[in-house]
């Protein structure tokens, strides 16, 4: 291996590395590690084993069947290069304990890894076509770069500073297969009720539930029309017709600008993956710094705030736990 995939292997290690012997790895592990017992030396004993069984794996590819239960170790593993290699020999979900580790597999922070996952599941299971499937995003990265884990997006950054230090916002569970940051959207979910995240992230800001977020029904309707736009504009594209193009642009502009909210509206936006009705989805504007402009001087000027949406309801797709999505 080059010095270039070396040091791009190392970026992908997710967790820090010990001086241990390796011998003494495994039952360090175990003995401080297991049965809900875990400290400092924790990730850092995780990553080694990890390391060790990427390796392992390495050599008994070539040599045979791996057994599945440790493919399905290996599919949970935090380092990304180890769970690729585990998805891809597993091959296919053949049992509950295949599925549940490919669901696991599913939050994992690259991308590679969750699309792969995403691909078993879709080939062949049902319940999630029906109920995770929606919430889905696209990895936007490819080949070797899609290994590289996602960065959790910064609470505070999200408009969820009331919610950083209190004693119930550890329970907020980040899942990146839902979030996306070029679209600009973080997904949580909680075993708290939506009452009691409402509490956390709101702190008694005015909620509106679904059927009253401003513009709600002419952003839908405004949907379905620039879904039919759309395909007509690839019509018009193939068939080279440019003046339909010019008179299609026009019409999506029109569109756009008629669905805008006023000014001073709380702009909020709809989450369409709600499998509750509407009116079980309750939406509240949060306010979310934007970073410090340098003046001319040098020195950092007034911190400034953009409006984000905080969208929270319970979701069956996620076991009946509360989803909190927040659009930025």
């Amino acid at each position: 291996m080059n010095e270039a995939l070396l040091l791009s292997a190392a970026l992908l290690i997710g967790g820090p590395r010990t001086e241990i012997p390796p011998e003494q790895v495994l039952p360090r592990f175990e003995a401080q590690c297991v049965d809900g017992r875990w400290n400092a030396a924790c990730p850092g004993l995780r990553t080694e084993l990890e390391l060790s069984l990427y390796g392992e794996l390495q050599m008994l590819q070539s040599r045979g069947e791996i057994d599945r239960e440790v493919l399905r170790s290996a599919a949970r593993a935090r380092f990304p290069m180890l769970a690729e290699m585990g998805l891809r020999r597993l091959g296919k979900i053949g049992s509950p304990e295949d599925r549940e580790a490919v669901l696991a597999a599913l939050d994992h922070t690259s991308p590679g890894v969750r699309a792969i996952a995403r691909q078993m599941l879709e080939v062949q299971d049902d319940r999630f076509r029906k109920g995770l499937g929606p919430w889905m995003r696209a990895g936007q990265r490819n080949g070797f770069g899609a290994l590289v884990p996602d960065e959790q997006p910064d609470a505070t950054r999200l408009g969820l500073a009331s919610a950083v230090g209190a004693k119930d916002s550890a329970t907020l569970r980040w899942r990146p297969f839902a979030s996306d940051a070029r679209e600009g959207r973080a997904v949580f979910t909680t075993r708290l009720s939506p009452e009691q995240v409402l509490q956390l992230v709101a702190k008694g800001q005015k909620t509106f539930d679904g059927s009253q977020v401003p513009g709600r029904k002419q952003q839908d309707a405004a949907m379905k029309s620039m879904d039919s736009m759309r395909q007509e504009l690839q019509a018009a594209a193939a068939r080279g017709d440019l003046k339909a193009l010019q008179e299609l642009s026009q019409r999506v502009n029109q569109q756009m600008q008629a669905v805008a909210p006023p000014p001073g509206a709380a702009s909020l936006r709809a989450v369409a993956e709600f499998a509750a009705a509407p009116a079980q989805v309750r939406y509240v504007q949060l306010n979310a710094p934007l970073p410090p402009r340098i003046d001319k001087d040098g020195k950092p000027g007034k911190v400034a705030t953009r409006p984000v949406t905080a969208a929270v309801a319970r979701d069956e797709a996620f076991g009946g736990e509360t989803v909190l999505v927040i659009l930025y």
